[in-house]
């Protein structure tokens, strides 16, 4: 069993070109840096997981209680490096240009959906002057599913949490889990606060709706005794220099 195993889990938006009217081309990222990132992480050692297979091999690693066993050498070959991809909000770019880049490299994500707006398209965006972008409709999301992709849940509307009064925000939290609960008839587990906008309420809310864990923005690793309502990402833009990270260690610390 590795000893001191290292989790991150990995931000990105949108798989493609950006727009050069975007608003904010930092959500973008070609499929060609997002095919070499996969490849330089794999060449590394890190395996790929889902949040929820994410959050199963680290209780196997760091809870007391091995009640719910995994098999790590079935899942990842039992190594000391995962990794978990994670897109927020459902652009459509990440089923066109994202699953032929994961398929190919053998590898799962988690893809958090604005559940009222599957099929939609990015109306939080356009109402602060982004370019209009669709949405995954039901069937590209049944097809990731039926891949292995886990979807998580990003709210109903994409507002900003702490921003609403507390019921509003519970109830766009929990909706968003049975919607998407409804539409695969499966367990949705992993929730993406909206904005990365959360507060120790928020937490609360999303915990009691169900959920096994929430994603916020700042950057940072899963480290033991992590905050599984508040956990960290690295978030990977169109002009971020991913194979520097090495380099930043004290910065970022996504290498040892």
């Amino acid at each position: 069993m590795a000893k001191n195993p290292k989790f991150i889990i990995l931000l990105y938006h949108k798989i493609g070109k950006y727009p050069q009217n975007a608003k904010f081309p930092g959500l973008y990222v070609t499929e060609e840096d997002f095919d070499k990132q996969i490849k330089y992480l794999k060449s590394i050692g890190y395996a790929f997981l889902t949040l929820s297979e994410l959050k199963a091999a680290y209780d196997y690693y760091f809870k007391t209680d091995k009640s719910a066993s995994l098999n790590l050498t079935n899942l990842t070959g039992e190594k000391e490096k995962y990794a978990a991809i994670t897109f927020d909000d459902g652009s459509k770019s990440v089923y066109s240009g994202g699953l032929k880049v994961m398929r190919n490299n053998g590898v799962k994500a988690t893809v958090f959906m604005v559940s009222g707006l599957v099929g939609g398209v990015n109306e939080w965006d356009i109402k602060n002057g982004e370019n209009k972008d669709e949405m995954l409709n039901s069937f590209e999301l049944k097809e990731m599913a039926e891949y292995g992709i886990e979807i998580g849940a990003h709210t109903q509307t994409h507002p900003h949490l702490t921003q609403i009064l507390p019921e509003e925000a519970f109830r766009e939290i929990s909706i968003s889990k049975k919607n998407l609960e409804d539409l695969f008839g499966a367990s949705i587990n992993f929730f993406a606060y909206p904005y990365g906008d959360y507060n120790g309420e928020t937490e609360k809310l999303v915990e009691k709706a169900g959920f096994y864990g929430a994603c916020i923005t700042k950057t940072g690793i899963v480290k033991r005794e992590a905050d599984f309502f508040a956990l960290k990402r690295v978030a990977i833009r169109h002009n971020t220099n991913f194979f520097k990270f090495k380099r930043k260690i004290c910065k970022v610390r996504l290498f040892y």
